[in-house]
């Protein structure tokens, strides 16, 4: 709708006219005949004023919009899909990781509990997808044809590369393996530029990136089956196990607010990583379904 009003007031043309002597003479005259003193008068001033307040809200009204739409931030490529396309879209229940392989190419490990959307054919400027959650993205390298990650709080840009995308957490991130990718916010002018082994790391609050390095076990290492805890609190730990496993925790005793535990499994059960887990802080635990029961001893 700004949009549109922006058009609107840009498309309007204002003809200065400027009468010749004889015609304000009749304009003159013919207002003398239409005007008569007394009530009347007075009410067709009052039309007039409330006319041309009318005319100045909206002037002053459109003023606004336009200088809204001047000045305020680029929200960079916007995610359509032309009504001949059909938009597909994945979502991975906890527990559930999934490979993809988009239309031009591009391969993409989509995480447990995330969501990608894209269209059935990529439009011919940019290849744009949508992310909710984590993926990891090999990107079909074209220098003519950028390839573009969507996500709630901004945009990652890129020509060919492989990174990884995550905005479940507090600092949503994109760590770069290979390649270069620009991350640009939505709600501020702040970019990044990122280059092998960066991660680019969001402040929600004041709306800037910043960037540091990574190990790639820590970050990717779950698109080769991998579950990584490094020095987990508790409720990382927790929050882990449900969102790999696909099962809901209930904890009886919760153990102090010092808990630490780090440690790599790969392609484990449930079981295995809650036996090595027990050996460091006993616990029994009960698997029924999809949920899991820990007990800690007091």
């Amino acid at each position: 709708m700004v949009d549109q009003a922006r058009e609107v007031i840009l498309s309007l043309n204002y003809l200065e006219y400027t009468p010749d002597p004889a015609s304000k003479q009749r304009i003159f005259q013919k207002i003398q005949e239409e005007t008569h003193p007394g009530e009347r008068s007075i009410f067709g001033r009052m039309a007039w004023l409330r006319a041309a307040a009318v005319f100045l809200f909206i002037l002053g009204t459109a003023a606004l919009v336009y200088f809204y739409v001047a000045n305020r931030p680029q929200e960079g490529p916007s995610f359509t899909v032309s009504a001949d396309k059909e938009l597909l879209q994945y979502s991975n229940a906890p527990g559930e990781r999934t490979q993809h392989v988009l239309p031009d190419g591009t391969q993409v490990d989509l995480q447990a509990g995330s969501t990608l959307e894209y269209p059935e054919v990529f439009g011919t400027e940019a290849r744009i997808v949508r992310l909710e959650g984590e993926a990891y993205f090999a990107v079909a390298h074209d220098s003519d044809w950028p390839f573009n990650v969507l996500t709630e709080d901004f945009a990652v840009t890129v020509l060919g590369t492989q990174f990884n995308v995550n905005t479940k957490s507090s600092f949503p991130s994109v760590a770069l393996v290979d390649g270069k990718v620009r991350l640009s916010a939505h709600a501020s002018k702040d970019a990044i530029e990122l280059t092998p082994n960066q991660m680019g790391l969001f402040d929600k609050q004041e709306l800037s990136f910043t960037s540091t390095s990574f190990d790639p076990n820590d970050v990717i290492g779950w698109k080769d089956g991998y579950l990584v805890f490094r020095e987990a609190s508790f409720d990382e730990v927790v929050e882990k196990l449900q969102a790999w496993y696909g099962v809901e925790v209930a904890v009886v005793n919760q153990p102090v607010s010092d808990w630490s535990y780090t440690a790599t499994f790969k392609q484990e059960s449930l079981e295995n990583v809650l036996l090595n887990m027990s050996v460091l802080r006993p616990f029994d635990y009960r698997v029924t379904n999809d949920s899991l029961i820990l007990s800690f001893r007091k």
